[in-house]
This record gives C-alpha cells, structure tokens and sequence, in this order.
C-alpha cells in the first residue's frame, strides 16, 4: 500500500510540474471516460493503452478518473480488464493493476435508450460518491463512422452532463468520416446539429505516433537532412505498411470502408503531410 501511494504521488507530481511548464489550466473533479466499441480491436490496443499511458505518467489520477466502456458483447467487468491486460505488456504489474480496478463495463445496444440510461446511471453514480461537485464526460467513439450518428442522439439524449454540476461534455471521433466528401458532409451535418464545435474533436490516432510527430523535427530542423531532402537529391519516397497478422475481427468493417480508405488515404497519407507541415516534403 505504501509502494502505491509512493507511485500516486510521484505520477500527481510529475503531472503538477508538466502542467506548470505547458501552462495548462488545472482542472479538479471527477472526469469519466467513456469508451465506446470497448470490446472492439481499436480500443483494445490503441485506446485503453493509451489511457494507461496516461495514468501511468500521472495526467489521469485514480482519486478523480473514472474509466467506463460500452459495447454491445456481453462482458463482466473482469471480462473486460482481462481482454485490456493482455495488451499491456512490459508495464508494471502494479501501474496496472490499479489501472484496471478505475474501469467498469456497461453492455447496450448503440441505438436504443436502455443501454444508455444504464451508462448514465453508472456514471451519475460515480459523481454522485467523488461528491466533487463537477461532472466532466469525455466520450471517445471507436465505432464505424455508420454508428457515429445514432450514438451521438444517445450521448445528447440521456448521458449529457447536467447543468446542476461545473464540467463539460466531450465527443471524440476517430477518421474515416465517411466514404467519400458526399458522406463526410452529412456526417458533419448530423454531429453538428447534436454538439457545439467546441465539444467535438476529430482525430486521427496515427498523428500521435512519436514517428510522425518527429518527421517535422527529422525534416526541417535537422541540419544533415535540411539541405539534402529536396527534388534534386531524392528519387523517390516508399511509404511501406506491413502488419504481422490478419484482420483479426476487423473483417466487416475493412467490407464496409477498405482497407485503403482507413489506412492509406487517413494514416498513411495524412502521417506524411503532417510530417511535412502540411507541405510537399520534397520542394
């Protein structure tokens, strides 16, 4: 007990001084985390590692996170953890222990009521014993885009953070909007008529990629690269993408979307421009 409260303390304090040097505002409260599609491969190896991350360098504190996914599979709570834990190698078995016990498992339909009223009831119970005061819901959709609509209704209709408490509510959707410019309009339309701008945030999970985010640096402020990467000394550019396994329970959405739509045009392609500043990287 002495060792985790030792941990808890370092992370809050490495998360003290990181927000001090950003200048972020410090927000206190309970924060739930909604993650919706848990049960789905999205969520299992990017979106919950990516929460354990977080937790374990101190920016979500276990005194004020409370972490919930939903999907339709029928699941324990123990379930779930087991399907998170196996994704988590290398970590430590104490980080993520504590990690797991801050989530909980709601299982519904993602477009009838039911399923939502009981994620409501168990997030509102969460907020009711912090007895913080606040209620900040941050929803992250690892869903096909075809869903995005009839969930956000239900986000809108029966888990939006009540006014009577201090917070927010936040939508997260993951690219591909849609299967083409026709479709991505009306998806935005659809979202739009819901949510406010300011709650909704589009994202593209690959421009978190430490690669990506150090193409920037690799390309314009190198000084080896800097006056070599241009048309004059490069032939050509590969972008490479190579996976060590099958669909593996993605086969129904790559028959929707493609496999090229959601990973060449979106990650792949968009990885690239964002390494070049939104530039041709060979000038």
């Amino acid at each position: 007990m002495a060792g985790t409260d030792s941990s808890a303390s370092s992370r809050q304090s490495s998360f003290n001084s990181l927000a001090k040097d950003l200048e972020l505002p410090l927000e206190q409260g309970c924060l739930t985390i909604v993650v919706l599609g848990a049960s789905g491969d999205l969520a299992k190896k990017k979106t919950f590692p990516a929460l354990y991350h977080l937790f374990e360098q101190g920016f979500l504190q276990s005194g004020e996170v409370h972490i919930v996914g939903y999907a339709r599979t029928n699941l324990s709570d123990d379930g779930l953890r087991g399907r998170i834990r196996a994704y988590l190698k290398g970590a430590s078995e104490e980080h993520v222990s504590e990690f797991l016990q801050l989530i909980k498992y709601v299982s519904g339909s993602y477009d009838s009521g039911e399923g939502f009223e009981k994620l409501n009831k168990e997030i509102s119970d969460y907020e009711m014993s912090n007895n913080s005061g606040s209620s900040r819901r941050l929803f992250y959709l690892a869903l096909p885009p075809s869903v995005y609509p009839s969930v956000c209704k239900m986000i809108r209709t029966y888990c939006m953070s009540p006014t009577s408490r201090f917070g927010w509510t936040r939508v997260i959707v993951e690219k591909p909007f849609g299967r083409d410019l026709d479709s991505a309009e009306e998806l935005s339309s659809q979202l739009g008529e819901l949510f406010e701008e300011d709650q909704l945030y589009r994202i593209d999970h690959y421009l978190g990629k430490e690669l990506v985010q150090n193409l920037l640096v690799l390309r314009f402020a190198n000084r080896l690269f800097l006056p070599l990467w241009n048309r004059d000394n490069v032939d050509n550019i590969q972008i490479v993408f190579r996976e060590d396994f099958g669909t593996d329970g993605r086969g129904g959405y790559f028959d929707q979307y493609g496999i090229i739509r959601d990973i060449i045009q979106n990650h792949l392609l968009q990885g690239f421009l964002f390494g070049c500043n939104g530039k041709a990287c060979i000038s």
